[in-house]
């Protein structure tokens, strides 16, 4: 908790990384340390809760003085985290009302580096971000940024132009997903296909498509709703296939209209 008072929770997403993640954190009761220096380790096989390292086995109740039950609050200070996508969640009045990424995912491709601006021809814009790119290859894999370069645009004849209202992590992450740098993933799979369809980009939006086939663990009203919103036949027909007697049919449904593309 901050010296203001402002109440987060901090929230450790799911995702598909082999890779270990650590926190290192103290343990209170009462705002009294009782264990320091936790360390938690975790990766996709490995989980370990926190309420078996600290409890009060029912045999040794009346060594505490405690009847048939008790509540015990404690807090957990983090000290360190590593290898983790992190999000702080604010509340106002017991209610999240923003969440926001506080730490930014690793980029596996730099698009502002000397490599980058040598191949460049021109610069896009993104937020307070610079990307260096091709326009030719993006052409290829978007028709937006075909007609942006090529018609009849004002910007078809600029070495720099602005997108406006596109968070930059998330056009980085699509650009790796064109170059074929990165994969996609759990944490970002919506967002790039949001994107993918703005700017029409067939080849993104088909890696997300096989993505959610065969290694998403989003539950099947997710996946439903954006193959029926991204149009994409074989991720519907997976998941009607996954439809069973008694599944809840309206309720897998988009609630915009705009969303139904059957």
């Amino acid at each position: 908790m901050s010296d203001n008072k402002e109440k987060k929770f901090y929230i450790c997403q799911d995702f598909d990384d082999p890779r270990s993640w650590k926190i290192v954190s103290d343990l209170l009761v009462g705002g009294i340390p009782v264990k320091t220096g936790l360390q938690w380790e975790f990766n996709r096989y490995k989980k370990k809760s926190l309420m078996n390292s600290f409890c009060i086995r029912e045999n040794v109740f009346s060594k505490y003085g405690i009847g048939e039950s008790v509540t015990i609050e404690y807090r957990v200070k983090i000290i360190e985290m590593t290898g983790i996508r992190e999000k702080s969640v604010q509340l106002e009045d017991g209610v999240a009302i923003k969440a926001s990424e506080v730490e930014k995912r690793q980029k596996s491709m730099n698009f502002d580096d000397d490599v980058a601006k040598e191949s460049s021809d021109v610069v896009l814009m993104v937020g307070d971000q610079k990307f260096y790119v091709s326009k030719l290859y993006l052409s290829f894999h978007s028709t937006y940024f075909k007609s942006l370069f090529s018609g009849n645009f004002a910007e078809s004849q600029r070495s720099d132009i602005e997108l406006k209202n596109i968070d930059p992590d998330v056009f980085q992450y699509f650009l790796e997903l064109i170059y074929g740098i990165a994969a996609v993933d759990d944490t970002m799979v919506m967002e790039i296909l949001i994107l993918a369809d703005f700017f029409d980009a067939k080849t993104v939006i088909e890696r997300c498509q096989e993505f959610l086939l065969y290694r998403s663990v989003k539950p099947l009203k997710i996946k439903f709703q954006a193959a029926l919103k991204y149009k994409m036949e074989k991720l519907k027909g997976k998941c009607y296939s996954e439809m069973r007697e008694g599944t809840d049919f309206r309720g897998l449904l988009p609630q915009i209209e705009d969303d139904y593309n059957s």
